[in-house]
């Protein structure tokens, strides 16, 4: 069932990625400011795959199943993963001392990344999120 709100969703998305365009060319214009232009590029990028994941489900009328399944697993643990970097990473001085620049924040930083793979790989090769038909009843006999 596709209404106003996933064509909305879709539009956010699109816009999200201009702006963040738009800022990235702005920070390459101005070199002094300190705002990393390739991350603004990447992260624009990021969006416009995602809509045009949502474009591909608009046209095809929605998805259900494992495509669902696989959609909802990449876009939520991708924002775990940088929801996760810049904390573990970006974030040191809340941790103590010994665990500051530590192999230990860099592993829980990166893990949803693999983690991803993992359960992406799993949903795409296992039985269970298959679409299925409804069971039949069973006959039974007196």
């Amino acid at each position: 069932m596709l209404g106003k709100l996933d064509l909305a969703a879709l539009l956010v998305g699109i816009g999200g990625a201009a702006a963040i365009i738009t800022l990235g060319v702005w920070t390459v214009h101005h070199p002094d400011k300190n705002a990393p232009a390739a991350m603004c590029f990447f992260m624009a990028g990021v969006l416009l795959f995602a809509a045009a994941g949502d474009i591909r489900m608009l046209a095809r009328g929605g998805i259900s199943g494992r495509p669902r399944i696989t959609r909802h697993l990449w876009r939520m643990c991708f924002g775990l993963f940088i929801a996760t970097g810049s904390f573990f990473l970006g974030q040191q001085q809340v941790f103590p001392a010994f665990l500051r620049g530590s192999v230990f924040l860099t592993v829980l930083a990166v893990l949803p990344f693999p983690l991803m793979i993992y359960w992406l790989i799993r949903v795409r090769f296992k039985n269970a999120y298959k679409l299925q038909s409804p069971a039949r009843p069973i006959a039974v006999v007196p």
